[in-house]
């Protein structure tokens, strides 16, 4: 994964894929019941990597669907960035060995630096840690507690940490089709390689996203679900990056 990167996404929940508004676990809308046709689907269209999120594994602190995350990893020959749940190290080896190119942690590389700096050394560039963000403050356990720590105050000790990217959501923008957060994914690109996710409306928001140094990619789900953009729209934008 080189250049700008979209990452299609594919949200799990009870083994389907589904999106959630800001996170809310009331608040979901049932998109597939196929996850790996939907991976296919994305991969046939032109998808260089795919994001996948074990919601299911969010919410319960441990993955849960490793499962159906191996099925994807195995019947597609793209890098597949998978989250959700991982809180220990034996469940960042769970996500590589379920076929993982690159394991997102959030909640634990938040709250436990010396567990950060393991994974760091068992992952390397394959580590990204999530910095999921409400008003400027870090946000953890599937978005439902608030970490007291600053965005940039975080990013100051990733960097220092060696953590090569993040993955930076607003999550009061997330499946809102508000518009990608640009000026605070611009603020944490500065300082670190930034993958930006929540609110991307279409090919506007990405070309802008693509503009601004440091932002390395991007993850695009509602707005490709409710069919406002194509992806092959988006990977256009991103080839003229």
């Amino acid at each position: 994964m080189t250049g700008f990167t979209v990452f299609p996404a594919i949200d799990l929940r009870g083994g389907r894929c589904v999106r959630l508004r800001q996170g809310d676990f009331d608040r979901q809308k049932e998109y597939d019941v196929d996850p790996v046709g939907r991976a296919l689907e994305w991969e046939r269209r032109g998808a260089k990597a795919i994001h996948v999120v074990d919601l299911d594994g969010a919410k319960e602190g441990r993955p849960v669907q490793l499962g159906v995350i191996r099925n994807i990893t195995s019947a597609v020959d793209v890098p597949v960035q998978c989250g959700g749940g991982v809180r220990t190290l034996e469940d960042l080896r769970a996500m590589r060995l379920a076929g993982a190119s690159r394991v997102v942690v959030g909640t634990a590389a938040v709250g436990d630096r010396a567990l950060r700096q393991r994974a760091l050394e068992e992952l390397g560039s394959s580590l990204v840690v999530a910095v999921d963000a409400r008003d400027g403050v870090v946000v953890t356990h599937g978005w439902r507690e608030s970490s007291g720590i600053g965005v940039l105050d975080l990013a100051a000790e990733l960097v220092t940490d060696g953590v090569g990217s993040v993955l930076f959501t607003d999550v009061v923008r997330d499946g809102m089709d508000t518009g990608a957060a640009l000026e605070g994914t611009a603020d944490l690109a500065r300082r670190i390689p930034t993958i930006a996710s929540g609110g991307v409306r279409g090919a506007g928001d990405v070309a802008a996203l693509s503009r601004l140094q440091g932002v390395v990619g991007v993850i695009v789900g509602t707005a490709l679900y409710e069919g406002r953009v194509t992806l092959e729209e988006l990977l256009e934008v991103a080839n003229r990056a």
